[in-house]
């Protein structure tokens, strides 16, 4: 298949004796070609597998490095490791290395419990010594209750306790509003003591365990805390040598064994009898021959077939047919955006893969809307800081050719559109003669174009050199339908109108492209009459109501017969398209969406809602504009206050010195939030437009992705 549509798939069954399971294990790993189908294991005579005998004893080990590479952090590698090299450790020492890392890291959380314990044991100690009484002769009685702990107020709580008289005998220390008590009295009247207390908020304090008396315990136990944390300094130390030295290859190891768990484990994904197994699976169609042969070493049996889609009949597929797993076409620039057709599910097979049109218009729908030099290089930073910073992570350096897209169509558009952190460089001009814009055609009218400098400080007005005649010029294409490109395009200003125009053209043709590609899959899977009711019939919906707006808005004012004449044929030929297309929607909800009579009146509703998804292009030029708003507001409210403030220094007081690094801070404030606000909303709005607008004329991500059994390597090089 091409690479707008994904790759062909052939079935494939291998079978041999269970000897040669093992070794079609690992042929099947080292090809990496080959989506295996898990045994469900209703067939007589067949079973699930079993593991390996080894796996017990890998999951062992799996499971204690597990446990130790989560208490060390993972070393940024630039390359990857050699097998051999690790294959030596893992054979080696590495479970001692292991074992001694954890036993460490257990010291280690032992003395910090130890010292939580010290802690606790110190506050109450700390509460305790003003009483000066020994810790043993707190409690312990067998004739006397003691009663020791806070009370609040204990200038109010002492004339109470006092008035128990020669029944009890109490120490007491006051800090602040707060008292320590320590009450012993007889047993029979510990009753009365405790509700006397229980008056004043009394709250026991439970003794340590110890002798002495608490100010001489607490400079014991101050020094053996001192102790356990030098003692934790050092063991800390000793773990973060170790982990720079071997974390590495402890990463590294750890990476082998998982694969090595999954190859012993693979057996219970296959179906076997006593004497024999039977493997099943998908492999895509132009790896076929490889695989063969590969296998052909290994196995009894290997058969592929080419997977041929069923013939369209009714409306929808056989449901007892089974469709195989998506792969996606082989790629270079275009696999970042991949990303977002796995956001939506992989498209069924035979159908569109919409990563390739998503290539062009996804960084151009952004690069319109944020459409700013600097932003744009600070979003290719951050690409070029994820590439370099995770050179083996295909993820990160996915996102990362993702954003060099997109911040490098940003980059364009803001050099189109004259504008460098919010700051709008390029000169204005107008024509003296009202209506007319661009240099040639002013000229052309014999009029004459006047310049108007921009408001950009030097350090950013000198990127005019960059255009013809310092960026005095403002070429204009006028296309069909009033369309109008210009160069510059100064989006803000002169070209603002003609921007809402061209991205309301944009969404009809965005849809349209989509509502082609419905069209395209459904003829291919269902034939040509469900493909003309489910997706000619908006075809005719939008390309008459576009007719019909037009000719509807621009006829007014206009005394041209001619031109009259042919947008009175505009507007005619589009309403009855518009009825046509009506009358399709009509049909379609009522016999194809099995709606019945409500599907009628229904279609009418249904119908309009596609002008919503048209406007809902326009974002494209509002949020673009209100970002320019956000960074022109922050430029004018402090960098001209920042730079007026400079230019005078002279005659600048101490508030003014005290005022330049907090308007040179707010100034970057303002446009950090709007760098921020630059990369989600335009992100945000273009997901939009592409998730819901476009692809929902057309696709279905119910495919199941291609997952071929093998490993990617992560740190260790494929052995």
């Amino acid at each position: 298949m091409s690479q707008f549509t994904t790759e062909s798939m052939s079935r494939l069954i291998m079978a041999g004796t269970r000897e040669q399971l093992a070794a079609t294990v690992r042929v099947v790993a080292d090809l990496r070609a080959i989506h295996i189908n898990d045994y469900v294991g209703n067939d007589e005579g067949l079973s699930l597998g079993k593991p390996e005998d080894a796996s017990e004893d890998v999951s062992r080990r799996l499971t204690r490095i597990r446990g130790c590479a989560a208490l060390i952090e993972a070393e940024r590698q630039t390359e990857l490791m050699d097998a051999s090299d690790v294959r030596s450790h893992l054979s080696d020492s590495i479970d001692d290395m292991v074992e001694a890392s954890i036993s460490r890291f257990e010291e280690i959380d032992s003395k910090h419990a130890e010292i939580a314990q010290i802690d606790e044991t110190l506050s109450v100690l700390s509460q305790l010594s003003p009483l000066s009484l020994e810790l043993e002769l707190m409690d312990g009685y067998e004739s006397l209750t003691s009663h020791v702990g806070t009370v609040r107020s204990f200038s109010k709580a002492r004339p109470a306790i006092e008035s128990l008289g020669d029944r009890i005998l109490f120490l007491s220390s006051e800090v602040g509003k707060q008292g320590v008590v320590a009450i012993f009295s007889r047993n029979k009247d510990a009753d009365e003591v405790h509700a006397t207390l229980g008056e004043y908020d009394f709250q026991p304090i439970a003794i340590p365990e110890g002798e002495g008396k608490p100010r001489e315990l607490i400079v014991t136990l101050s020094e053996r805390k001192a102790t356990l944390e030098s003692e934790i300094v050092v063991l800390e130390s000793e773990s973060e040598s170790w982990s720079a030295e071997n974390g590495g290859m402890l990463f590294g190891g750890l990476e082998l064994l998982e694969r090595d768990l999954t190859i012993h484990t693979a057996p219970v994904r296959v179906a076997v009898s006593e004497h024999a197994f039977v493997m099943d699976g998908w492999v895509m169609t132009r790896s076929s021959e490889e695989v063969s042969d590969a296998l052909s070493s290994v196995c009894t049996y290997v058969e592929i077939e080419d997977f041929e889609e069923p013939a369209h009949h009714g409306h929808h597929h056989d449901d007892a047919v089974e469709l195989p797993p998506i792969a996606f076409a082989p790629r270079n620039h275009a696999r970042s955006f991949e990303m977002l057709t796995d956001v939506m599910g992989r498209p069924e097979y035979g159908r569109v893969d919409p990563t390739m049109f998503m290539i062009i218009t996804y960084p151009l729908f952004f690069g319109m809307i944020l459409g700013d030099m600097a932003y744009g290089l600070a979003v290719m930073g951050m690409g070029a800081f994820m590439w370099r910073r995770f050179p083996l992570d295909d993820t990160m350096r996915n996102a990362s050719r993702f954003l060099l897209a997109i911040g490098l169509s940003t980059v364009i558009f803001g050099y189109i559109y004259g504008e460098f952190a919010g700051f709008e460089f390029l000169p204005h001009g107008h024509c003296d003669i009202e209506g007319i814009i661009g240099v040639a055609q002013c000229e052309a009218a014999h009029g004459h174009y006047h310049w108007e400098q921009a408001h950009a400080p030097g350090w950013i007005s000198w990127m005019t050199a960059l255009y013809p005649h310092g960026g005095e010029m403002h070429y204009v294409l006028q296309l069909k339908f009033g369309a109008v490109l210009a160069y510059p395009f100064h989006r803000v200003t002169a070209n603002l109108e003609h921007l809402i125009l061209l991205t309301i053209y944009m969404g009809v043709a965005h849809i349209m492209l989509g509502l082609i590609l419905g069209f395209r899959d459904i003829v291919k899977a269902h034939g040509w009459v469900d493909a003309m009711f489910e997706k000619g019939s908006w075809m005719f919906l939008l390309v008459g109501g576009f007719l019909f707006s037009y000719a509807f808005l621009v006829k007014p004012g206009h005394t041209d017969t001619e031109y009259v004449a042919l947008l009175d044929n505009m507007f005619n030929i589009g309403l009855v398209l518009v009825g046509i297309g009506v009358l399709m929607v009509m049909v379609l909800l009522y016999h194809y969406e099995k709606m019945g009579a409500v599907g009628i009146p229904l279609a009418i509703l249904e119908s309009l809602g596609l002008l919503p998804k048209v406007v809902s292009y326009v974002r494209i030029f509002a949020v673009g504009v209100v970002g320019v708003k956000i960074a022109a507001t922050g430029n004018e409210m402090l960098y001209e206050g920042l730079a007026h403030t400079l230019s005078d220094l002279s005659h600048a007081g101490v508030l003014d010195y005290v005022l330049i690094p907090v308007i040179l801070i707010a100034w970057l404030a303002v446009q950090l939030f709007a760098l921020v606000l630059g990369v989600f909303s335009p992100n945000i709005h273009t997901v939009r437009l592409h998730f819901v607008e476009w692809m929902m004329q057309f696709y279905e991500g119910s495919g199941l992705p291609f997952k071929p059994f093998g490993f990617k390597p992560g740190r260790v090089e494929i052995e």
